[in-house]
C-alpha cells in the first residue's frame, strides 16, 4: 500500500518536470527561428547547430520511457508543420525502444493582417461648460496614524505661516509731518466725519435686552401729569453753540429723528459765521448730523416736507438762504437783497402746498409777503404783497405767522403792536384785514401764533393761540364777531415766547416763558393752571421756542444759551381719549357763555 500511494505522487512530479522541459524546448525553437529570420534578412544563411536541441529531445524521450507516460497525452504545439510526425516517431520509439531518426526542416512564417475595424465617435460642436464637468473624486486615503497626522499638521501649519509671511506687506509708519498733512486734507476730514458719525449712531442705540414682553401691568396711570414728562436729552455743541441763542426749531417731516435748530450770531467770536443751522439726530446727541453756515443771523428755519434734503432759512439781513445736506455747508442758493425781496429781518417762514405744487412763503418785519419757488429763490415768483392797514397807510410789522390746516391762501399774523390779524395771499381781499384781534389792556408784542391743526371735519380750525410779552397766552376764535379772545391764560410770571398746539390732542398745547418753564395746558381740564409743568432751566435762562414732533409724543425747546432740550411726553398726557373732541366743544361753549356774562355785568345789562 505504501508503494501504491507514493507511486502516483512521483508520477505527478515527473509529469510536471516534463511539461517544464517542453516549454523550454519551445523557447529554444522560437529563438532558433528568430535567428534564422534575421540571417535571411541580412542575405546570409549559416548552418544551424542542432546538437543542443537533439540532446534535449533525447533526454525528454528517455525520461518519458522511464516513467511510462505516453506522449499522446501532451498538448500539440503549433510552432512547426513537422510536429505531428515527430511525435509519432517518438511514440514508436518509446514502444519499440528503437533509435529514432530526426531531421531539421525549414518552416515558413506568414503574417496575416487583421481585419480593419472602422469606428467613429459622435460629439457636439460646442465644448462642455467647465462647471458641468465633474472633477474626479479623490480616492480616500487610509486612515493615517497619530504620528503621521501630527507630522502633516505641523507641515501644513508651517506652510501657512510661510505663506502669511510672504503675503503680508511690510507696513511702514508714516512720518509725523506727512501724517499731519494727510489728516488736514478735506478728503480725510470728510471720511473721518462720516465714519465716526456712523459709529456713534450704532453706539447710541438704546435697547434693553432684559425687557419682559409678557409684562402687561401699566403704572403710567398712577403717575402725576408732571411725572409723565421725562427728559430725553440735551443737544449742545460747545464749539458752535456757546454764546448763541436758539431762534427757531423745525422737525423733519420724513425722518422723525432729525430736527433743525437755527442760531443767531456769537458776539464773542467775530471770525465765526453769524448765521448757523444745526441738524440734530436724536440717535446721536453728542454732535450735530449737519452744520450749515451763512453770513447773517438765522431767525427762522424750515425743512422741506417734499425735498427732505433741502433746508431753508430766513436771516436778519432779509435774505432767504437754502442749504442742501448733499452739498457743502454754505448755501446753494440765496435771494437778492433789494426792493423785490426782503430787506428787513425775516421771522416767518413756511412751505405750503402739495407734492406737485408747493411754494415757500416768507414775511419780514416791514410787512412784505413773498412767495418763492423751491427751484430758484433768486427772485420771488410774484410781486411782493404789502400788509398795510386801510384806510391808513400804516404797515403791519409781522413777528409771527401761521397757516390754518390745509389752507394755502389765508393766514394769521402777529404784530409788534400786540394785535393778531387775518390776511390772504390772493383774491379780491388780498392783504391784511384792517380789523385785528386784540384785548384791551394787553398790548405787548406778539411773539408767536399757531393755528389749530384740526383734522377730519376741521371743526376746531378757527382756534388760534398767541403768545406775547405781556405775560399771557390768548385763545382766539376767527369766527368771533367781536374780535376778542375766548380766554386769556395769565398764569405766567415773565414773557411768554412761544405756544403751540399738540398735533394729535385737540385740547392740549404747550408754552415756554422767560423763567425757563415748560407748561402743558389741557382745555378740557383746569384752565387756570397748567395741566403739567416742567422746569427746564433753573438758572433763569429764557426758553425761546417750542415744537412738537409729528407723533405728538416728544417736544423740543430751545433756550437763550444755545441748548436744545428734548422731552418725552407720556401717553397719559399726549394721547387723546375718545371723548376729547366733545369735551372741547363743551369747553368752548362754556368760555363763550362766560364771556357773554362778563360783558353783561360790565355794561350793567340785566341778566
Amino acid at each position: 500500500r505504501l508503494k501504491q500511494t507514493s507511486q502516483p505522487s512521483k508520477m505527478a512530479d515527473r509529469k510536471a518536470e516534463i511539461e517544464q522541459k517542453k516549454k523550454r524546448l519551445e523557447e529554444l525553437r522560437s529563438l532558433r527561428e528568430g535567428a534564422r529570420r534575421r540571417q535571411e534578412r541580412h542575405g546570409s544563411v549559416t548552418p544551424v547547430k542542432d546538437a543542443e536541441v537533439n540532446q534535449l529531445v533525447d533526454q525528454l524521450l528517455a525520461d518519458a520511457g522511464a516513467s511510462g507516460i505516453s506522449l499522446g497525452q501532451s498538448q500539440p504545439t503549433p510552432s512547426s508543420t513537422q510536429a505531428t510526425p515527430m511525435r509519432a516517431s517518438a511514440a514508436s520509439r518509446f514502444k519499440s525502444k528503437a533509435p529514432a531518426s530526426m531531421s531539421i526542416t525549414e518552416t515558413r512564417h506568414q503574417d496575416v493582417a487583421p481585419a480593419e475595424v472602422v469606428s467613429y465617435s459622435k460629439t457636439i460642436q460646442t465644448d462642455p461648460m467647465p462647471e458641468m464637468e465633474r472633477e474626479p473624486e479623490p480616492e480616500e486615503d487610509p486612515q493615517p496614524s497619530v504620528d503621521q497626522a501630527e507630522a502633516v499638521t505641523d507641515t501644513s501649519l508651517h506652510e501657512e505661516e510661510v505663506e502669511e509671511e510672504e503675503e503680508t506687506p511690510v507696513v511702514t509708519e508714516m512720518p509725523l509731518e506727512e501724517a499731519q498733512h494727510v489728516m488736514n486734507t478735506n478728503d480725510f476730514q470728510e471720511f473721518l466725519d462720516s465714519a465716526s458719525r456712523l459709529v456713534e449712531r450704532v453706539l447710541s442705540v438704546d435697547y434693553d435686552p432684559l425687557v419682559d414682553y409678557g409684562h402687561t401691568e401699566d403704572n403710567e396711570g398712577d403717575l402725576a401729569p408732571g411725572e409723565a414728562v421725562r427728559k430725553f436729552g440735551t443737544f449742545f455743541e460747545p464749539r458752535w453753540c456757546t454764546g448763541r441763542t436758539v431762534t427757531s426749531i423745525d422737525w423733519s417731516p420724513k425722518h422723525p429723528e432729525l430736527l433743525a435748530a437755527a442760531y443767531n450770531e456769537n458776539p464773542d467770536a467775530p471770525h465765526d459765521p453769524d448765521g448757523l443751522v444745526l441738524i440734530w439726530n436724536t440717535k446721536m446727541p453728542s454732535r450735530p448730523e449737519y452744520r450749515f453756515e451763512c453770513q447773517s443771523a438765522v431767525l427762522s428755519v424750515c425743512i422741506s416736507p417734499y425735498q427732505p434734503n433741502l433746508v431753508v432759512g430766513g436771516t436778519y439781513s432779509g435774505q432767504i438762504v437754502m442749504w442742501d445736506n448733499r452739498a457743502k455747508r454754505t448755501p446753494i442758493m440765496r435771494s437778492k437783497l433789494g426792493t423785490e425781496g426782503h430787506s428787513y429781518p425775516v421771522y416767518c417762514l413756511d412751505i405750503i402746498g402739495t407734492q406737485n405744487a408747493h411754494n415757500l412763503v416768507s414775511m419780514c418785519t416791514d410787512g412784505k409777503v413773498c412767495s418763492w419757488g423751491m427751484d430758484n429763490i433768486d427772485q420771488p415768483l410774484d410781486k411782493a404783497l404789502q400788509l398795510q392797514l386801510q384806510p391808513a397807510t400804516r404797515t403791519v410789522a409781522v413777528t409771527s405767522m401761521s397757516f390754518p390746516a390745509g389752507d394755502t391762501n389765508n393766514f394769521v399774523v402777529g404784530s409788534e403792536e400786540g394785535t393778531v390779524y387775518q390776511g390772504s395771499r390772493h383774491g379780491g381781499r388780498a392783504g391784511v384785514q384792517s380789523e385785528g384781534y386784540s384785548m384791551t389792556g394787553y398790548l405787548g408784542p406778539v411773539t408767536g401764533v399757531h393755528c389749530h391743526p384740526s383734522k377730519g371735519s376741521g371743526e376746531f380750525a378757527h382756534l388760534v393761540l398767541s403768545s406775547s410779552t405781556d405775560w399771557t397766552v390768548k385763545l382766539w376764535s376767527l369766527s368771533s364777531q367781536d374780535k376778542r379772545a375766548l380766554n386769556v391764560f395769565d398764569y405766567f410770571d415773565d414773557y411768554v415766547y412761544d405756544a403751540q398746539w399738540s398735533p394729535v390732542h385737540p385740547a392740549l398745547f404747550a408754552s415756554v416763558d422767560g423763567t425757563g418753564q415748560l407748561d402743558f395746558w389741557n382745555l378740557n381740564g383746569d384752565i387756570e393752571v397748567p395741566y403739567a409743568s416742567v422746569s427746564v432751566r433753573d438758572d433763569g435762562v429764557a426758553l425761546n421756542c417750542v415744537r412738537w414732533n409729528r407723533a405728538g409724543d416728544r417736544i423740543a425747546v430751545g433756550d437763550g444759551h444755545g441748548s436744545l432740550q428734548l422731552y418725552d411726553v407720556g401717553d397719559r398726557l399726549a394721547l387723546p381719549k375718545s371723548d376729547e373732541a366733545s369735551k372741547l366743544r363743551d369747553t368752548l361753549n362754556d368760555l363763550s357763555a362766560a364771556r357773554a356774562d362778563t360783558d353783561r355785568n360790565t355794561t350793567g345789562a340785566p341778566l
